[in-house]
């Protein structure tokens, strides 16, 4: 409920697309930083969001692993009309587990003014950095915007080059051959003149060189192919059906782009940690300031209940239910698992109170075939077998017409 009042001011914009802002700006910018702020006047608490150019964290010095210093940091102009040392000025604002600073440095001059200080009210730092997961075998390094901009620039150049190949291959050529001692004079204002050429045969043609454009593009796309690789997306997920002459079918489509929707998954889902220590400092930060709640409670032993949706696209009826047979054969999921994703909301405990509900409801109306796994998966049997079927017909339909077209032949 708290949560739900904090983010209430942000329902005109929505709290996804603020959540969306900030994992751009984390994929941008390497990392984007959430403070977590208090206005005194309206007893509000709310979000600024930095991008992770201004941001700077010094490690503690008992655990270099953890951030013991957060330092904001970036250059405005003051809108004075006098001198640059007036004109330019950073701000810079610092926080620790102690205390918390903010500050104006003259670049120019070398001058550092306090504008305010004073006792950090929540012992931690309030703000939580959204960065994007690191990819292990990068080709260039390890931020994934340095990647792209490599693969983009050396794809341009390629292109320059090609440019390049082409136009020095389609200049034609002047070609003089004769039997002689021959002078050719050349002159911006007359046709080409031939000295000497009385006593033999001369002869002058131009040739042009074929530059091959169409195989110079079909390389150059092969190289861009590779670049997509290396920059870790896979090349037929962007490339389409090329020159087959039937279209791919939707299930083939979304089964060739599942490995980068899993990228894209693990992607979102590591922001995930992020969003939860978020929604639990804020909590704390908005109990600090209300004087609720209780004081010795630690920001993180707030119990949140946040729930990621998959990115995949969901499978047909059939697929979840071949599935769903092999993993409960094996014990993956049970009936528990299976009722939570019927109903998020739903904990394990409700859910099984609910499916023993049901259960007794069926009972009580004589349906006791429920609960009998091999009767609930007899229907995806006989899909099985009526694929089969079908296949085998397709096939041996496609067999008659090759033979029925051989013998008119």
């Amino acid at each position: 409920d708290r949560w739900n009042k904090i983010i209430e001011p942000l329902t005109f914009f929505k709290i996804v697309p603020f959540l969306k802002k900030v994992q751009r700006i984390a994929e941008i910018s390497d990392t984007c930083l959430v403070m977590i702020r208090h206005d005194p006047d309206t007893s509000q608490t709310y979000f600024e969001d930095i991008r992770g150019e201004f941001v700077m964290f010094l490690p503690k010095d008992e655990n270099p692993k953890q951030v013991g210093t957060l330092i904001i940091n970036y250059l405005y102009d003051t809108g004075e009309t006098g001198s640059d040392a007036q004109r330019t000025m950073r701000r810079v604002e610092v926080w620790d587990e102690e205390k918390w600073g903010i500050y104006l440095y003259s670049p120019i001059l070398g001058e550092l003014k306090e504008i305010d200080s004073g006792e950090n009210p929540y012992g931690f730092i309030p703000g939580v950095p959204f960065q994007p997961q690191e990819d292990d075998n990068t080709f260039f390094g390890i931020s994934t915007i340095n990647d792209i901009v490599k693969i983009n620039e050396i794809y341009n150049n390629m292109w320059t080059s090609l440019t390049r190949i082409v136009v020095f291959q389609s200049f034609s050529i002047l070609v003089v051959t004769t039997d002689g001692q021959l002078e050719v004079v050349v002159a911006p204002t007359r046709f080409i003149k031939f000295e000497g050429s009385e006593k033999g045969t001369s002869d002058a043609k131009y040739i042009t060189p074929e530059p091959k454009i169409e195989e110079a593009r079909k390389v150059l796309i092969d190289l861009k192919s590779e670049l997509q690789n290396f920059s870790q997306v896979p090349t037929e997920i962007i490339s389409q059906t090329g020159g087959t002459q039937f279209p791919q079918s939707g299930y083939a489509l979304r089964i060739r782009r599942i490995p980068i929707e899993n990228l894209y998954e693990d992607r979102r889902m590591s922001y995930g940690p992020a969003l939860r220590k978020l929604v639990q400092m804020t909590v704390k930060v908005d109990e600090i300031h209300t004087n609720t709640g209780s004081k010795d409670r630690k920001y993180h032993e707030i119990k949140t209940n946040i729930k990621f949706s998959p990115t995949v696209h969901d499978m047909d009826p059939q697929e979840q239910a071949i599935k769903d047979e092999q993993e409960i054969k094996y014990g993956i999921i049970s009936a528990v698992d299976m009722m939570q994703r019927k109903d998020s909301s739903l904990t394990r405990e409700e859910a099984k109170k609910k499916i023993e509900s049901n259960k007794k409801e069926m009972e009580d109306l004589g349906m006791t075939a429920f609960g009998d796994e091999e009767s609930a998966f007899k229907n995806v049997e006989e899909l099985k077998a009526r694929a089969n079927v079908t296949r085998q017909g397709i096939e041996q339909s496609a067999r008659n017409k090759v033979e029925k077209e051989g013998e008119e032949k």
